[in-house]
């Protein structure tokens, strides 16, 4: 892989629970993907738990984290 590739999963919580979803999850990982981390909160569907996408600010943070560079 020429370039990193991070990304960010955004699902209801059964969806996340899912038997299938974690195995998938892991798939990219062993492809060198990185993963930003689903995050608890009150979800667009009206369930609060896991997995709601990461925030705006987590995600560029992570994103200049891995290209080495943040611009001021």
């Amino acid at each position: 892989m020429n370039k990193p590739l991070l990304f960010a999963a955004a699902m209801n919580t059964r969806m996340l629970e899912h038997p299938i979803t974690q195995p998938q999850i892991n798939m990219l990982k062993s492809w060198g993907y990185i993963e930003i981390p689903t995050v608890p909160k009150l979800l667009a569907c009206g369930d609060k738990g896991d997995g709601a996408m990461a925030e705006v600010g987590t995600i560029t943070d992570r994103v200049f984290e891995i290209l080495g560079n943040k611009p001021s």
